[in-house]
Parts: structure tokens; sequence; C-alpha cells
């Protein structure tokens, strides 16, 4: 009995091996057709002519950067292999392991460039940020505190102390750091300007809308921080204010489903029962499986006297959310 079990184990173990064989090759198969696809073939081509040029491998990790990282960071590597000295291909290769997830990776090849390029506060930062994932928040900080006193990134750095603050859930002292990055930014990123107003807002705080607002105008096409706004102020009881908001956020995205239903609660809260129809039509129209929109579609109508109507949009609401009890109860109390 002892043997078979033996003999199985190993059967079992052939058989992972092949499989694991088998998804080697497969992975290599596709490894192989991405390096030959039209825009990579050539640089492919001539790296089986030229197997030592660095510059060649370079110039394919950044083919391949966008929307293979992990094939692009064995070129990066490889190029940094052929030639040591060459910050760009360290950095390179510690942008594709970040982007894959590798953060213990990224970190030891943001230090290689480092040795290429000391001080240089680019790669200080991205150092940082992988250290960070890493959670080796010592290190991390320390480096902030030289990108703080630097003339290219001081805002950097005060991000970098910003982000530490959040991972320690020290509130106070993330939005502290990035007031102060903000300030010192020649040009604020927009990502910390809604880092801020959130926080900020999280707390019902007013300072955040004049955040959200600068977002606004880095990104007017973007709905989150006129919304985001338009929150703030339902919570500080300012309506008009987050009526506006509200439409500049839709002006942004047309379909941006939430802020129309946002206006349509607040008319609905007024009854306003014609405008409120109004918006949670156009939430309806902009997410046609919302079972809460056509519910309160529904309701809208019924408050109008469009009983008909009503029946149709709760039928549709319980339709697309199956446990909707309030649907259903309106359906019945309609049917009678």
């Amino acid at each position: 009995m002892r043997k078979l079990t033996i003999l199985a184990l190993g059967l079992a173990i052939v058989a992972c091996q092949q499989q694991q064989a088998h998804n080697s090759q497969r992975q290599e198969s596709a490894a192989d057709s991405v390096l030959n696809e039209d825009i990579v073939q050539p640089v492919t081509d001539s790296l089986q002519q030229f197997p030592d040029n660095h510059q060649l491998y370079y110039r394919r990790a950044l083919l391949l950067f966008n929307t293979h990282p992990e094939l692009a960071l064995k070129d990066f590597q490889q190029a940094a292999k052929l030639d040591t000295a060459n910050t760009d291909y360290w950095a390179g290769a510690g942008e594709a392991a970040l982007v894959t997830g590798n953060h213990q990776l990224a970190a030891q090849l943001f230090s290689k460039a480092l040795t290429t390029a000391p001080g240089y506060p680019y790669l200080q930062y991205k150092l940082a940020i992988a250290q960070v994932e890493e959670k080796h928040y010592a290190a991390a900080d320390s480096l902030a505190d030289l990108l703080t006193q630097s003339k290219e990134a001081k805002d950097q750095g005060y991000y970098l102390k910003a982000r530490i603050a959040e991972d320690h859930r020290d509130t106070a002292s993330a939005i502290k750091y990035l007031q102060q990055g903000v300030a010192v930014a020649t040009r604020p990123e927009y990502e910390a300007l809604m880092e801020l107003g959130d926080l900020l807002s999280s707390r019902r705080d007013a300072a955040a809308i004049p955040y959200y607002v600068q977002a606004w105008k880095l990104d007017s096409a973007n709905a989150a921080p006129m919304f985001n706004a338009g929150q703030l102020y339902e919570q500080l009881q300012q309506t008009d204010a987050a009526i506006n908001a509200y439409r500049k956020s839709i002006v942004a995205d047309p379909g941006h489903e939430a802020a129309y239903m946002a206006l349509a609660h607040i008319y609905r809260k007024k009854n306003n029962w014609k405008d409120a129809w109004t918006f949670y039509n156009l939430a309806a129209k902009a997410a046609p499986t919302d079972a809460e929109a056509y519910y309160y579609r529904a309701l809208s109508n019924e408050k109008l006297g469009k009983t008909d109507l009503a029946l149709e949009d709760y039928s549709k609401a319980a339709s697309f959310r199956k446990d909707y009890a309030e649907a259903k109860a309106a359906i019945k109390r309609l049917s009678k």
C-alpha cells in the first residue's frame, strides 16, 4: 500500500511538472508573440543580430512598457546589465517593477540607479515610493526630508510625508503635509488636491472646497471634484451651492449618474416633483440598469399623477433588484 502511495505521489509530481512545463511554454509563446508584434518586431530582429546591444533592449523596453511592463522589466534589466553606468536603464527597470507590483525589486533597482546619479530627486522620490509600499517608513521618511529641502521636488517630499502619515492613520499630519506640498508646488498635482479635499471633507471642513475647485480647473473634464464639492455643500446645508456644484460636474461629464441622482434627491426633498423627475429620468438614461433611478422616477411619476408610468417604472426597478421591497410594495399598492 505504501508503494502505491509513493507511486501515486510520483505520478502527481510528474503531472505537476508537465503542467508547469506546459504553462511555461504557453507563457514563452505569449511572450514571443508580443515580441514579434508589428511595432516591436524590427527591434526584436535587430536584437537577434546584435544580442549585446544595450540600446536595443532599452528601446524595446520602452515600446513594451505601457502594454506589457513585465516584459519591459526584463529588457530594462538586460540593458542595465550590459551598461551598468546608465541611469536611465536602472530607472526604467525600477518603474516597470513598480508597475508590476514588485516593490522590493523596485527599491533595489532605484538604489542602483542612485549609485549612478547620487542625489537625483526623481530617483529618491521613486525609491521612497517603493519603500513606503514595503512599509519601510523610516527610510522613506528620511528621503522625504531630503526632498523637502531640494529646489526641484519640495512638493513631492511633502506628498510622501502625507502618504506615510495616512498609512499611520494620522489624518491631521497628512492634511498639514498635503497643504505644504500644494503651497510650494509650481503646479499642484490633481491627485494631491483631491486627496486633500477628501481628507478635509471627511471632517466636514469647508476648507476642502477651494482644493476641489483647483482640481476641477486642472481637469475640467473630470466630474469628481465638483461632485465631491457638492456632497460637502449638502453636508454643510448649503443647498444652492450644492446644486451649482452638481451642475458643473454634469457639464464635465454628461453621463455622471450620481450627480443626476444627487440633484434629483434635492428637488424631491423640496417636493419639487417636476424637477426631481427630470433628473431621475436623466439618471435612468445614464445608468439604464440602476434600480434606484427607476424607483424614484416612478415615485415622481406617482406624485405627478401619472400612475401607469409609475407602475411601469416600479416594475423595472423590481426587475433590476430582485429584493427591492419598496418597489414591490408600490406595485402592489398601485395594482389594486
